[in-house]
């Protein structure tokens, strides 16, 4: 009996929230519904509110608005392009983790490390499926997955958050963060084996945003481990497939598909600039006028690999414009709130850099891609995008945050 009260005053509140990370890492929407069931459970046995508190903040309206703008210049352009309606209904839809996080979402560190552990259970999982369907094509790890770019994609999303965990906890939880930091670093050498060199600058460029934040905490220890991690990985790698890596950085760019595509990008905004083609329309126009004159013979393509150039193509810059006012705006609040912690508080490892570096990690492998718009990493961005909304409340007033 005792046992369970200590789950059920320790834990308990946080079951909720934990499903939810789980269900948007795993991509399962049986987890998402069981999320919220728990979540009215415990709400009603605690006599709590069931919409919480967290969404009177003035952040969560602000990203309200933002959002509005974003699904409204894009429904804008709808009934003078023959965009689909049904597009942008998706799009709200995937809106569904950030809502539950605004709703679930409790104060205290244990929503914290109720995410960490989820995103490696997510991360352990996808790499239990490797594992399982070690599947190469072209000297490419495509695992379960039918492109490797798309294993890249969610490992990228992924590991950022676990071994931001692993550092954050490193004193508290030792073992546990060794553990997770070596479960990330696997997870690294399988990208490497995706052969997807845009996850490769993705993950550069956050490897080296989370050395900053290492620096600004002042966890020198950390950052020479980080750097002997990356070093090993690479060496692994190397000596395991030299050729593999060798093959993917010295490609000629002039024989990829994506030359073609962005060619395919440019005309059309030439063509269309400010309404663009339709929303959900590019595979559309690509098959009828584009597809056949394809040097590479590439079928079935969706998208010029790109998610700017496609919001532009599609709904112009109209469309963009609402684009680039999310992006900003969240640019805004992460910058502005960073600057403001380690103004008042000093040396640190604030969570808010934690899951925005997903979010960073998303943008820049859409200058290569397309999985920005696909149901997993859409939830999990807007999941992610949550969980910075609920940091900035959190740092803002929780006052002992050693």
């Amino acid at each position: 009996m005792s046992y369970w009260r200590t789950f059920e005053q320790n834990y308990l509140p946080y079951v909720p929230i934990f499903l939810l990370t789980l269900s948007c890492g795993a991509g399962s929407g049986s987890l998402m519904t069981a999320s919220f069931l728990a979540h009215l459970i415990i709400c009603r046995k605690e006599g709590r509110p069931i919409a919480g508190t967290l969404w009177k903040a003035p952040v969560v309206w602000q990203t309200v608005v933002t959002i509005a703008l974003f699904l409204g210049t894009a429904a804008l352009t709808i009934p003078f392009n023959d965009g689909r309606p049904a597009v942008l209904l998706k799009y709200v839809e995937r809106l569904i983790p950030l809502a539950l996080v605004i709703l679930m979402a409790r104060p205290g560190k244990g929503t914290f490390l109720s995410v960490w552990f989820a995103l490696f259970l997510s991360l352990l999982w996808y790499l239990g499926l490797v594992a399982a369907y070690p599947i190469w094509q072209d000297n490419r790890l495509f695992g379960p997955f039918s492109s490797p770019n798309s294993l890249a994609s969610v490992l990228l999303v992924l590991i950022p958050g676990v071994l931001f965990g692993a550092i954050r906890y490193r004193a508290s939880w030792p073992k546990t963060s060794c553990f997770m930091a070596l479960v990330s670093a696997i997870a690294f050498v399988v990208l490497l084996c995706t052969g997807s060199r845009n996850a490769y600058l993705a993950f550069f460029v956050v490897f080296l945003a989370l050395l900053v934040f290492c620096y600004l905490g002042r966890a020198w220890l950390t950052l020479k481990i980080m750097a002997g991690i990356l070093v090993l990985s690479c060496l692994i790698i190397g000596v395991a497939a030299p050729q593999f890596i060798s093959d993917r950085l010295d490609r000629d760019i002039s024989q990829d598909g994506r030359v073609y595509l962005t060619q395919v990008a440019v005309q059309l905004i030439e063509e269309k600039p400010y309404i663009g083609i339709g929303l959900g329309r590019w595979g559309e126009v690509y098959h009828e006028r584009f597809e056949a004159e394809n040097p590479f013979h590439e079928k079935n393509i969706q998208s010029p690999h790109n998610i700017y150039l496609q919001v532009w193509n599609e709904t112009g810059l109209v469309g963009l414009s609402g684009f680039f006012i999310l992006i900003l705006f969240q640019l805004k609040v992460v910058l502005g709130s960073l600057i403001a912690y380690y103004r008042g508080h000093g040396p640190g490892f604030p969570w808010l850099a934690g899951f925005f570096l997903p979010i960073l990690a998303i943008y820049l492998f859409g200058l290569f891609d397309y999985d920005f718009f696909n149901r997993h990493t859409m939830q999990l961005y807007w999941f992610y995008w949550g969980m910075v909304v609920y940091s900035w409340v959190y740092y803002k007033k929780e006052k002992n945050l050693s």
